[in-house]
């Protein structure tokens, strides 16, 4: 990898890294499309490199959430602990997609994921959370190996289940869905690195310029989120969701 293209995935991984922390997704639904359709890197590689970024990016803002004590860990913890197998099962499930097929699939993922932003974005009012069976730990446990699995398997960390089980069916405030999301994706995230390390689909050429970019992006969320609550930037992260998901699947149309 050249210079060039070093400085390009360091600049994606930067602003991923502040759209994701923003939305509590980490940035890899920004990652992944790049890595697939502009470097053509394969479904298990593109996974495994981007979720060292979204580690990156999530450890950086969870110590800003942890500061400002917007973690409820007595959510987040049952969720680490569900998760860990999960992002185990998700690194190795991978490479069972085809290129198409993971493409496909993560295309899905992307639109549902739009549809949940813009649900936040219609609750981004919403007060203090009220307790709810999602707050049972029991269900946080179980929760938390889809979320792990999702994790692992598309390299986007673990939004894709957190946010809507702590939005709509804890209710909990979508800074506090924020914060604890990316507290679960930092402490299970390793996990996933590491299985997806032994079997060899980390990039680390194109991992270490994301993963710095994510570092840079992971500190500037956090001061953003403090002082900006706008729906414009939540409608523009959801519609980069649904061009991501067009941008992959339009490419085996071609």
């Amino acid at each position: 990898m050249n210079a060039g293209e070093a400085l390009i995935l360091f600049a994606v991984g930067t602003a991923a890294s502040v759209f994701g922390s923003l939305v509590g997704l980490g940035g890899g639904f920004v990652v992944v499309p790049v890595l697939r359709i502009a470097f053509g890197v394969a479904p298990a590689a593109a996974a495994a490199t981007s979720l060292v970024m979204v580690f990156a990016n999530t450890a950086s803002a969870t110590i800003g959430y942890l500061r400002d004590k917007r973690v409820d860990l007595r959510i987040a913890l049952p969720f680490t602990a569900g998760a860990v197998p999960g992002g185990i099962a998700g690194a190795l499930a991978v490479r069972a997609f085809s290129p198409q097929g993971f493409d496909v699939a993560y295309g899905i993922v992307m639109v549902v994921l739009a549809v949940l932003v813009l649900r936040r974005r219609a609750l981004a009012s919403r007060p203090a959370h009220e307790r709810t069976f999602a707050h049972d730990p029991r269900f946080g446990v179980a929760a938390g190996f889809p979320l792990g699995f999702f994790s692992s398997l598309f390299g986007i960390g673990g939004g894709v289940v957190s946010i809507p089980v702590l939005l709509l069916g804890a209710r909990m405030a979508p800074h506090v869905v924020t914060a604890t999301t990316a507290f679960v994706v930092t402490t299970t995230s390793p996990i996933g690195i590491a299985t997806h390390a032994l079997r060899g689909d980390v990039d680390w050429a194109a991992a270490a310029p994301l993963a710095l970019g994510g570092l840079v992006g992971g500190s500037i969320g956090p001061r953003i989120a403090r002082r900006v609550s706008s729906p414009a930037l939540i409608s523009l992260v959801a519609y980069a969701f649904i061009a991501a998901a067009i941008g992959l699947v339009v490419r085996h149309l071609r």
